[in-house]
């Protein structure tokens, strides 16, 4: 069977490696049909069987990256896939039904993806980031209260949502997990989590200390809150709650966590010395928290961590 067809894209490694990974998961699943295209002279129908004359004389149209993924897991022979055969199929028919599979694909929005982890019951990463998310944005006392688009839009017009649910869970959980797709499947064989020691949030997450890693964060941006206060409250001017302030923060994060560990102190009174630093600093530079000087690109949140980062070493 070929997996390089004539209207195939190219491999992508990573993707093969990512499939490969899943497969190997406990909750792994490949519902969705191979779809296959071959000549009639090289099949035999007899009744409600087919047989297949000789090897290597199928192209796959449709799903290409779940077999090679599959062949290099250590699970293929757990698998069955459901396959669609296409007999005769011309190259342009070909084409056609793999551009109109690929090609109209709706994406899942991230907000929506990491809120489906409310419902499950197993403890992951995800779940984690997610209920934090959402703590974040009910309680009264969070400096986001009603301010996360908690399935990545509007509850309505003109309100103070700037920052979506997919955003806030994107750059917390990498401070939670390095591999949180491998530790929600080994808490669910029962086995114990490796030490991630990259991730400033890992033993509390290991601990079950997720009230710790809500005070934390709660803290970090009441310290913002009470810094830039107007700031704050005028997202039409200033960046500082929507995802380029939000993201600069939470890449400088880490360097501030651990430089609170180092004096035993978290609160937001701490945090917020750090940002008078860093308001301090924007002020004698001329910078102010706007698109005019921190683009939307990754280059500007690059920058604000930057500044950050370095009245944290200073």
């Amino acid at each position: 069977m070929e997996t390089g067809g004539g209207v195939q894209r190219e491999p992508s490694r990573k993707r093969i490696k990512e499939i490969a990974a899943y497969a190997d998961t406990v909750d792994a699943a490949f519902p969705t049909p191979i779809l296959l295209a071959l000549s009639s002279a090289d099949c035999e129908v007899d009744g409600n069987t087919m047989s297949i004359q000789n090897d290597k004389v199928a192209d796959i149209v449709d799903g290409q990256h779940r077999v090679l993924g599959l062949s290099e897991s250590h699970s293929i022979a757990n698998f069955t896939l459901p396959v669609v055969l296409m007999l005769d199929a011309t190259e342009e028919q070909k084409a056609l039904i793999f551009a109109t599979i690929n090609g109209k694909q709706t994406k899942v929005p991230a907000s929506l993806v990491y809120d489906l982890f409310g419902v499950t019951t197993t403890r992951s990463p995800q779940k984690t980031a997610h209920e934090i998310a959402r703590a974040m944005n009910t309680e009264q006392s969070s400096p986001w209260y009603r301010r996360l688009k908690m399935l990545g839009r509007k509850t309505y017009s003109g309100s103070p949502e700037t920052l979506s649910q997919g955003t806030f869970v994107k750059f917390l959980i990498p401070q939670i997990s390095s591999k949180p797709d491998v530790d929600l499947d080994l808490i669910k064989r029962g086995k114990k989590l490796p030490v991630r020691e990259e991730c400033i949030f890992n033993g509390y997450f290991r601990a079950e200390q997720d009230s710790v890693i809500l005070k934390i964060l709660m803290d970090v941006f009441q310290g913002a809150r009470e810094t830039w206060p107007n700031e704050w409250e005028d997202p039409s001017t200033y960046v500082l709650t929507k995802t380029l302030g939000f993201s600069g923060i939470m890449l400088a994060l880490p360097r501030m966590v651990r430089a609170g560990k180092g004096v035993h102190d978290l609160s937001a009174r701490y945090f917020g010395m750090i940002f008078a630093k860093v308001r301090t600093f924007m002020a004698r530079e001329h910078i102010e928290l706007t698109s005019e000087y921190f683009s939307a690109s990754g280059s500007g949140e690059a920058e604000f961590r930057r500044i950050i980062e370095l009245q944290v070493a200073g």
